[in-house]
This record gives C-alpha cells, structure tokens and sequence, in this order.
C-alpha cells in the first residue's frame, strides 16, 4: 500500500469516526438537556455511590438551582440520598423490636452496611445480620416511597 492511499484511508477512518462521534451526541431523554446535565448527573451518581452524600446534596441544590437537572431528578437522588443514609437505630421503634434485630449495626449506614455485605466484611455483624439490616432498611425506605407517592 502506497503512502498516499495509506493517508486517504486513515481520513477515512477519522470521517467514519467523526460521524459516529456526531451520531452519538444526542440528548438523552430522560435527563432533559444537553452535556451539562449528563455531567451533573453523572457526578452526582458518583458521589452517591462512593457515601459522599453531603457532597451529592451541595450538587443537587446547585445543580437544580442552574437548571442542570430537572426538580424530579432533585427529588430522585434526595430519596435516594435520604434511603443510603439512614442509619440503621433511626428506623421505627417497631422494626427495632423485630427478634433478630442486629443492634449492634444500630450506628451503621445502610450504604456502609451494603459495602460491608459486598465486600463480605463480616468483623462487625454475621451475614445472617448484615441481611436483616438491609432488609429492614429496604423496607423502611419502600415505605416511605409510597408515603411520598400518595402524598
């Protein structure tokens, strides 16, 4: 192949590549908006995951109050802000008297405690008690979803 047809390939190539980098920017349905949103979204996700979540918090107000995101993704990640980080003592008094109630996990996070479970760290509970844990935070947070829902 001579060096000039190696050239008009490789500017093929790159308008082949192009055009697939120009198909693929499109705006995503769901999150109304162009790279901006996609971004806070993202970043916010992110910290989520990593129980950054005053961070998470900061950006969603801000986020929201430029119209990066739209209010029901506010709403959406302050649940789930709200779900991963309520401890396990802050769950009602009647789930608490539940007889395989993990007391000891009462401090813990229902983030830290799904990271415990993943990780298969069981130094501060039995899997038997990372379980029920999840569970009853589960339950609790399902619960108060529908609240919001009727409300």
């Amino acid at each position: 192949m001579t060096s000039r047809a190696r050239r008009r390939s490789w500017a093929l190539a790159l308008v082949l590549i192009g055009c697939g980098l120009l198909s693929c920017a499109h705006v995503d349905e769901g999150s109304g908006g162009g790279f901006g949103r996609n971004s806070a979204e993202a970043r916010i996700t992110h910290l989520i995951s990593d129980g950054q979540f005053a961070q998470a918090e900061a950006l969603v107000a801000e986020s929201t109050s430029s119209g990066l995101i739209e209010q029901a993704a506010a709403t959406a990640f302050r649940r789930q802000i709200a779900d991963l980080s309520m401890k396990l003592g802050e769950i009602p008094a009647r789930l608490q008297r539940v007889p395989s109630f993990p007391s000891r996990l009462k401090d813990f996070t229902r983030h830290e405690l799904q990271k415990m479970y993943d990780a298969e760290n069981f130094s501060i509970g039995t899997k038997k008690e990372l379980q029920t844990a999840l569970k009853l935070l589960k339950d609790v947070a399902k619960d108060n979803s529908r609240l919001l829902q009727k409300l």
